[in-house]
């Protein structure tokens, strides 16, 4: 018998949720007839639409000379969701991609915000002023996550940015953003899943022993915090952020973000996630569903700045297929949820 909420995520409506159920949570083959049919749809999904016709003809968001700002609109963002969605990129994705990659990555690998192009054009302006390299674990993560999604897994580019990865994090495991220009000494949930999503979309015989105990030791960051927990409180208390649940995330965390990472990376039989598995259990509707709680772009914060993704993917308090779909994933490779691969 098919889990409540099963046969809504396999609606044909929505073509990319209905291609990772079918991927994901069902198994069936990348090539199999069903799965190649939903994936030829997914472009004309709604919101995946209205992404795309968002480009300039060139094949970027606006404006030229920034992929990072301004913040939800220009092509950073919308890459991003595009990825999560797993659309194929067309050429005028790949060029957005290229763009990103020439005017982003620092000579070690890293990707930044700002640009290392604003930097020059802000130093010429103020002579005085300290050069400062803006290394984000953040937007590296996220980005090698998008171009692996888009086929650059050879690139010698995202292969440089996956090897920073390491060199940045922090004695308790994790990253932080803030590091090293503020001397902090404490990861961020934040700045840490991105890494870890980024190698959760690399294949494990393609990782190195470097990857491998970068990995463990980022996971063990999450999970020595049991995922979402403060460590000051005796986990008393949880991160206030972190138990809505939220679709697209960009760079933010929820706790059914980190579950669903770890549980991809392998740690979903670990003890120190089940806090983690009964909050996402104790938010699944009667009919099997869960509700979309949080969109970030659409926090008081952004509104607040006039900020407006270039999409709003569904309604904010109503059943929500992407995060249900992320319920599913990460409660099958937990064993919450069993279902039936036949």
């Amino acid at each position: 018998m098919k889990p409540l909420g099963l046969d809504w995520l396999l609606e044909r409506e929505d073509p990319p949720v209905r291609f990772f159920a079918l991927r994901d949570i069902l198994g069936r083959s990348p090539n199999s007839k069903e799965v190649l049919e939903a994936r030829d749809q997914i472009r004309k999904y709604s919101p995946v639409r209205k992404v795309l016709n968002a480009r300039i003809k060139d094949g970027y968001w606006p404006p030229k000379e920034t992929c990072y700002t301004p913040k939800w609109t220009s092509t950073v963002w919308p890459l991003m969701l595009l990825g999560e969605m797993g659309i194929t990129p067309d050429e005028g994705v790949k060029r957005a991609c290229e763009t990103f990659l020439d005017l982003h990555q620092l000579d070690n690998g890293a990707f930044t915000c700002p640009s290392p192009l604003d930097v020059k054009r802000y130093i010429k302006r103020h002579p005085r002023a300290k050069a400062v390299r803006w290394e984000e674990p953040c937007l590296t993560g996220n980005m090698i996550r998008t171009l692996l999604v888009f086929g650059y897994g050879e690139d010698r580019r995202v292969k440089k940015a996956i090897d920073w990865m390491p060199e940045h994090q922090l004695d308790d495991g994790g990253w932080n953003c803030n590091y090293p220009e503020k001397k902090v000494k404490h990861s961020s949930f934040m700045s840490t899943i991105e890494p870890l999503w980024a190698y959760a979309e690399i294949p494990r015989t393609k990782w190195t022993r470097k990857m491998k105990r970068s990995a463990e030791q980022g996971a063990e960051f999450l999970l020595m915090h049991r995922v979402y927990k403060s460590d000051h409180h005796h986990w008393k208390h949880s991160l206030p952020f972190a138990t809505a649940f939220h679709f697209p995330m960009y760079y933010y965390y929820d706790a059914l973000h980190g579950l669903r990472v770890l549980a991809k990376l392998g740690y979903g039989d670990d003890e120190r996630v089940r806090d983690a598995v009964h909050l996402i259990l104790s938010k699944r509707s009667p009919d099997g569903k869960w509700l979309l709680e949080g969109d970030w772009s659409r926090e008081p914060e952004a509104q607040e700045n006039r900020r407006k993704a270039v999409v709003d993917v569904e309604e904010l308090w109503k059943p929500s297929k992407w995060v249900t779909l992320n319920c599913f994933r990460a409660l099958t490779a937990t064993g919450d949820l069993v279902i039936s691969r036949k």
